[in-house]
């Protein structure tokens, strides 16, 4: 049944969006679109996958090898509320152009081939087992009116339809955006360290905690900083019993 579901969404999915490359628009054939969706090998070569040796907190990946856990200069002096991150791939290649097609391009259907990116993350083991109540970071109001969607939470149901089977991800949308900011995208890295301050809230009616605490996944497009996940994480300290607080994203800056 679950086979037969999936084939349905791909023919009515292919009719809806051609199969094309996301990034450069070439036409791609039905063995490809099933195994990368709107990504083809040529732009898939230019992405660079975080690997194996990345900070154990904020998740900045290196080209050096290193056999012991380490914390990176991004985040070695800086209180950081979530335990730790987990990106997929760096901010390079085909990703960034793919990412702002899908952000501000108003192409939500390339969701799909992100939530295959984000397999990726499941690597790192303390992402495994257990249950996890997923957290998309939110968008205000009015720019979830502007486009249409909010990115990060079509990342978290690819990210939670695509979990490995000994995890339990559920959707919970405990965080609400308080007031619109410049885009850190728009910042330097001195900028987008203060830009979110006091920005999110939990919202009021949260459900109950476990009582070792929730275990809280929060979802975000790309993570630079860390900042942006960092102040979701301190509102929901906030409010919950918190048993530990790790973020994942797509891309990371």
């Amino acid at each position: 049944m679950k086979e037969r579901t999936s084939r349905i969404r791909q023919a009515v999915m292919g009719w809806l969006y051609p199969p094309v490359c996301g990034a450069c628009d070439l036409p791609l054939e039905t063995k490809r679109q099933l195994e990368k969706p709107f990504l083809c090998e040529s732009c898939e070569d230019t992405l660079v996958p975080i690997g194996a040796d990345y900070c154990q907190v904020c998740g900045q990946g290196f080209e050096s090898k290193s056999a012991l856990p380490f914390r990176c200069a991004n985040c070695g002096d800086r209180e950081l509320a979530i335990d730790f991150a987990v990106s997929a791939y760096r901010g390079s290649g085909a990703g960034k152009g793919l990412m702002h097609r899908f952000k501000y391009g108003k192409q939500r259907h390339l969701g799909r081939l992100f939530g295959v990116m984000l397999d990726e993350v499941w690597r790192d083991e303390r992402l495994r087992g257990g249950s996890w109540w997923v957290v998309p970071v939110p968008l205000h109001p009015r720019r979830l009116r502007e486009r249409g969607f909010n990115q990060s939470r079509e990342l978290a149901l690819e990210l939670i339809r695509r979990a490995p089977a000994e995890t339990e991800l559920r959707l919970q949308p405990l965080l609400r955006r308080v007031r619109q900011t410049t885009r850190q995208a728009r910042l330097d890295r001195r900028e987008r360290l203060t830009n979110l301050a006091d920005v999110f809230a939990a919202r009021k009616k949260t459900p109950a905690a476990p009582d070792d605490g929730a275990r809280i996944l929060l979802v975000d497009d790309v993570i630079t900083t860390g900042t942006t996940v960092s102040e979701c994480a301190a509102a929901l300290r906030q409010g919950l019993e918190i048993g530990r607080i790790a973020a994942v994203s797509v891309l990371r800056g």
